[in-house]
């Protein structure tokens, strides 16, 4: 897999003055679609945003240097938070027989070699997602049971069993993985 540097191209817009901070952590969060993930781009957003930011206030804004400071900063935060709160769908149907989880992993463009990588991918994005109680039996079926690659027309499906817990991830196109969890009670 290739290194990505369009996070990066996408942090560098934040050199325009006031309003950078806020556009690039828009475009990083629409184009990472996980607000942890663009927390690591967040402290080259801030250094570059601050300082053309601080020197445009500081020849045109005096008066309201303070306030500049406090939205340049808190502005990523809250846009990149509540940019990504739109790709988090949990569904959790409950039947007398099993538990199913059902959910969509957002995940960029990005090339695999191997199917693995990919369900590891996908999988570790899901466990970010996932709260306590089912958090602690999903991190087990990772290092259990065999991965099963079915390529379909339209799709890949990548399956794995670990006792009586069925874990399928269907990837129908690039933008988004469905995963689904069968676990009985």
């Amino acid at each position: 897999m290739k290194k990505d540097i369009k996070p990066l191209l996408f942090s560098a817009i934040s050199a325009i003055p006031l309003a950078g901070s806020a556009v690039s952590s828009y475009v990083l969060s629409e184009y990472l679609k996980d607000f942890f993930e663009s927390l690591r781009y967040f402290p080259f957003i801030l250094g570059l945003s601050l300082l053309s930011s601080l020197v445009t206030a500081y020849y045109f804004l005096r008066q309201w240097i303070i306030e500049v400071i406090a939205i340049v900063i808190i502005a990523p935060f809250l846009i990149s938070y509540l940019n990504t709160r739109r790709y988090e769908n949990i569904r959790i149907d409950v039947n007398e027989y099993y538990i199913e989880i059902k959910f969509d992993v957002p995940m960029k463009k990005l090339s695999f070699d191997n199917p693995s990588d990919l369900f590891e991918y996908v999988f570790d994005k899901a466990l970010k997602k996932i709260k306590p109680p089912y958090l602690f039996k999903l991190k087990s079926l990772n290092n259990c049971g065999n991965l099963k690659v079915i390529p379909k027309e339209n799709s890949i499906i990548l399956r794995k069993r670990c006792g009586d817990t069925v874990l399928e991830i269907v990837i129908t196109n690039n933008e988004k993985a469905n995963l689904k969890v069968t676990m009985t009670y």
